[in-house]
């Protein structure tokens, strides 16, 4: 199992390369050839790989944007937050993946000193081992807050056992906006088109806010909304440059619902 997944166009294997051996040089282990071993499905390899892989760097060129492949890789690891974007050419990615900024090594001609590189690093580093407390200063501080919110907690302890009466109210008060808080919606389904076919990179966006998910492979989206409850109403649309935008309105009946949708692709 290898710690980074590249996906990149073919074409770009020679430039591919350099950035493979660099991250090497930083001790990671990197998957990227794509050569398959004898007797095995080259996609089921590259499945494999891809769901095994702690980070996924998706190399964007012009050759890249316009690759299938790539795009069904790269929002797959989207989906799971462990995509890590790295610009080779001055091009614009695909809107499905704007959001995630990219570490911009246009003109990168293999130098390890490169100021970008460093913020390649560090997204890896995040993704793979997780933020750490490294700073003593921030340690202390740390420490220092935990130690003032034991207090405080203790001497709410104390006021409430010596007033029972008052106990009761911050229970009851506590228990009613426990009961009333909203909590998290999760919405499923697939996207494809009328003759049943899955349709990768469409973007599911929910009322036109933050919440959105893209499908993956198999043309099914996760998409999770906060501070939405049972009983409210969203509305769900679909964006992708070769299929027709389409909205659905629907009233959430659980925590948990399945919506589907059929797209038209777009009339040239």
């Amino acid at each position: 199992m290898a710690d980074i997944f590249i996906s990149y166009s073919s074409e770009d294997k020679t430039r591919v390369k350099a950035i493979a051996e660099t991250l090497e040089h930083k001790g990671w282990s990197v998957w990227w050839d794509r050569q398959i071993p004898v007797g095995q499905r080259y996609d089921t390899v590259i499945e494999q790989e891809l769901n095994k892989a702690k980070c996924v760097i998706v190399i964007w060129t012009q050759r890249s944007v316009n690759s299938e492949w790539v795009k069904n890789e790269a929002s797959d690891a989207a989906q799971r937050n462990i995509l890590a974007p790295v610009l080779l050419e001055d091009i614009t990615i695909p809107l499905a993946f704007r959001r995630i900024e990219a570490a911009r090594l246009t003109g990168w001609n293999g130098e390890r000193d490169h100021p970008e590189l460093e913020i390649l690093f560090s997204a890896v580093a995040a993704i793979i081992n997780g933020p750490t407390i490294t700073n003593t200063a921030t340690t202390h501080d740390a420490q220092s807050v935990l130690k003032t919110e034991a207090a405080q907690k203790k001497k709410y302890i104390l006021l409430t056992l010596a007033a029972l009466g008052a106990l009761l109210v911050a229970l009851g008060i506590f228990f009613f906006s426990n009961e009333s808080r909203p909590r998290v919606i999760r919405i499923t389904g697939q996207v494809k088109t009328a003759a049943e076919i899955p349709i990768t990179g469409v973007e599911v966006n929910a009322d036109g806010t933050r919440f959105y998910a893209t499908t993956i492979t198999n043309g099914t989206y996760d998409l999770r909304l906060e501070n939405y409850t049972v009983g409210d109403e969203v509305t769900l649309t679909t964006s992708n440059k070769d299929f027709e935008d389409k909205t659905i309105a629907v009233k959430i009946s659980s925590r948990e619902m399945k919506v589907d949708f059929v797209l038209n692709p777009v009339t040239r």
